[in-house]
C-alpha cells in the first residue's frame, strides 16, 4: 500500500510539474518582445565619435485587447579633435512609451497610449536637456465592412522647454477617414479631415542664371532701367525663355501655424444600371457625376489655442489658403460617342511670401464634346467660360481680373490606336475688368500628327498660327500674361518629338521647337537626350 500510495503522489507531483510547464508556455506565448540596437565609435583625422541607437518593444496579447511598453534611445557624439569642440551634428534624447489596446488590429480596433520624451542638445559645450515633451494618442479604425470604413487617429502633444524666455507649446494633429458605398456601389463617398501643427518660413528667395532653357523664369525688363526687380520675372512660357531659377534664401523666422485640411469626393455612376431590364435605369446608366472639393487653410497660431474650423475665414490670421471646388457631369464617359461632358471651376488660392501676399481664384465653365465617325474619324469640341483673377499685396503692376472666352473645334483621322492626324481652330477672347482694360482677340490655326510603332518609338508634331488682336501695352506683366508669352499681330510656333527604344535600359529622345513673330527672327530650339536604366 504504501508504494502504491508513493507512486499516486508522484504521479500527482509530475501532473502538477506538466500543468505548471503548460502554463508556462501560454503565458510567454502571449507576449512578443523586440529589439533591435546598434553602437558605433569611429576616429579619423578631423573627428571623433560615437553613435548608440536602442529601439526596443514589449507587447502582452490577451483574447481581444493588447497592453505593451516601448524605450527607444539615441545619443550621437562627435567631437573635432583639434579644439575638443561638440559638431553641429551631436544630439541625444530617450523616449518610453505605454499603450493598450482592444479589439482586432487588423479590422475594428482602437489603440491609446502615452510618450514622454527627453531631447538634449550641445549647450556651452555639453549635451543638456532642452524640452521635454508628453504626448497622447488615439489609433482606431472604428467601423470596416465592405460597405464603410472608419478610421481616426488624434495627437496631442504638450513641449516644456529649459529655457524659462520660451512658452510652452501645445500641438494636436488628427486624421479622420470614412468611406462609404452606397445602393449597389453606385454612389461613393470619401471623406478625409485633417489637423496640423507646425511652422511656416518667412521665405525670402531671388533668382538665379542658368543656362537657357535649364530654368523655369524668364526675366522682362519692364521699366528698362537694365535693373533686375523681382515683379519683372515671369514663368517661362517657351523652354528657350527659361533662363532663371528661383533660390530660397536661409531663414530662420518661422511662423508656428496651424493647418485644418478637408477633402470631399461624392461619385454617382451607374454604369452597372445597362445591363437591367428597367428603360429607366437603362437612360440613367449613361452619365457619370462626380463631385470633389478641398479645403487647405494655414493660419497663425498664437498661444495654446486651435481652431479646428475648417470654414472660418480668419484673413487677418490666415497664412495660406487652397480652396477647390469640381463637378464634372459625363454622358457616355469614355465610349467617344456622342460623349459629353460639363465641368464647373472653382479655385481660390492664397499664399504669404517676404514680399506680401498673392491670391488668385478662377472659376470656369467648360464643355467638352467627343463624337467617333465609323472607325477613322474623331470630333472633338470645347469651349469654356472663364474668370480669372490675380492679386499682389505689393505688385499692384501684377493685378488683373480676365474675363475669357474659348471654342476650339477639332477634327482627326485615326491611322490605328497609336497613330492620328489632327487639325483645329481655336477662337478666344480676353478681357481685363481692372486696370488699363487691356483686351484680346486670338484665332489660332493648327495642325499635328502623332505616329507611333507599338512601344519602341513615336513621333510627334505639331504646328500653330496665331493672330492676335491685342489692345493695349504689350510690354506690362498683364500683358505677358494675357498674350501666353507671344506677341500682338501674327505668330507661328511648331514643335517636333522623338523617342526611340534602343535597348531594354536606353532611351534616345529627341525634341525642337520654333517660333516666328512679325517683330522678331525665327528661334530654334532643340536638345537630344539619351537616358539610361540602371
Amino acid at each position: 500500500e504504501s508504494h502504491k500510495t508513493d507512486a499516486t503522489n508522484a504521479s500527482r507531483t509530475m501532473l502538477f510539474d506538466i500543468n505548471n510547464q503548460c502554463w508556462d508556455e501560454k503565458l510567454l506565448n502571449k507576449f512578443n518582445i523586440n529589439s533591435n540596437s546598434s553602437f558605433l565609435k569611429a576616429e579619423s583625422n578631423i573627428n571623433s565619435s560615437t553613435f548608440l541607437r536602442t529601439y526596443n518593444s514589449i507587447t502582452y496579447g490577451m483574447q481581444n485587447s493588447w497592453m505593451g511598453t516601448k524605450l527607444a534611445i539615441e545619443a550621437n557624439e562627435q567631437k573635432d579633435k583639434a579644439t575638443n569642440i561638440l559638431t553641429p551634428l551631436s544630439q541625444r534624447f530617450k523616449s518610453y512609451e505605454l499603450f493598450v489596446g482592444i479589439g482586432d488590429s487588423t479590422k475594428v480596433f482602437a489603440e491609446i497610449g502615452y510618450k514622454n520624451r527627453v531631447n538634449d542638445s550641445i549647450r556651452n559645450n555639453e549635451l543638456q536637456k532642452v524640452n521635454t515633451s508628453n504626448t497622447f494618442y488615439l489609433d482606431s479604425k472604428l467601423i470596416q465592412n465592405t460597405n464603410t470604413n472608419l478610421s481616426l487617429f488624434a495627437n496631442y502633444r504638450t513641449l516644456k522647454s529649459e529655457e524659462e524666455n520660451i512658452d510652452d507649446e501645445q500641438s494636436i494633429n488628427s486624421r479622420l477617414q470614412f468611406n462609404q458605398k452606397l445602393f449597389k456601389q453606385v454612389v461613393l463617398w470619401n471623406t478625409v479631415f485633417e489637423t496640423n501643427s507646425g511652422t511656416l518660413p518667412q521665405q525670402d528667395f531671388t533668382y538665379v542664371e542658368v543656362e537657357p532653357g535649364q530654368g523655369t523664369y524668364t526675366w522682362i525688363d519692364y521699366n528698362e532701367n537694365g535693373i533686375q526687380e523681382l515683379e519683372e520675372f515671369e514663368i517661362a512660357q517657351f523652354q528657350d525663355l527659361g533662363k532663371y531659377i528661383r533660390v530660397l534664401l536661409p531663414n530662420r523666422v518661422y511662423i508656428k501655424t496651424h493647418q485644418n485640411r478637408m477633402s470631399q469626393t461624392l461619385t454617382i455612376n451607374p454604369a452597372q444600371w445597362s445591363v437591367g431590364k428597367s428603360k429607366s435605369k437603362q437612360f440613367w446608366s449613361h452619365f457619370y457625376n462626380q463631385t470633389s472639393y478641398l479645403i487647405d487653410r494655414k493660419i497663425k497660431r498664437e498661444g495654446n489655442s486651435f481652431n479646428l474650423n475648417p470654414f472660418e475665414n480668419d484673413v487677418d490670421n490666415q497664412l495660406g489658403l487652397q480652396l477647390n471646388f469640381k463637378n464634372v457631369l459625363f454622358f457616355n464617359r469614355g465610349k467617344q460617342r456622342y460623349t459629353t461632358s460639363y465641368t464647373y471651376l472653382s479655385n481660390q488660392s492664397r499664399n504669404i511670401l517676404s514680399v506680401g501676399f498673392i491670391a488668385n481664384s478662377l472659376k470656369s465653365h467648360q464643355f467638352h464634346f467627343n463624337h467617333k465617325i465609323e472607325e477613322s474619324w474623331l470630333l472633338s469640341f470645347q469651349s469654356a467660360f472663364d474668370n480669372n483673377e490675380s492679386t499682389s499685396e505689393n505688385f499692384t503692376s501684377k493685378n488683373y481680373n480676365f474675363d475669357e472666352t474659348l471654342f476650339n473645334p477639332k477634327i482627326s483621322y485615326l491611322f490605328n490606336d497609336n497613330s492620328s492626324f489632327d487639325v483645329f481652330y481655336q477662337y478666344a477672347s480676353k478681357n481685363n475688368t481692372i486696370g488699363d482694360k487691356e483686351s484680346l482677340k486670338q484665332q489660332k490655326y493648327g495642325m499635328s500628327f502623332t505616329l507611333a510603332s507599338s512601344k519602341q518609338s513615336a513621333v510627334n508634331g505639331e504646328f500653330n498660327f496665331f493672330s492676335n488682336d491685342y489692345t493695349g501695352n504689350p510690354n506690362t506683366p498683364v500683358a505677358y500674361q494675357i498674350l501666353e508669352g507671344l506677341q500682338p499681330g501674327k505668330n507661328f510656333t511648331w514643335s517636333l518629338l522623338a523617342q526611340k527604344k534602343l535597348t531594354k535600359f536606353l532611351d534616345l529622345n529627341f525634341s525642337y521647337f520654333g517660333r516666328k513673330t512679325e517683330t522678331s527672327k525665327t528661334i530654334h530650339s532643340g536638345s537630344v537626350q539619351l537616358k539610361a536604366y540602371f
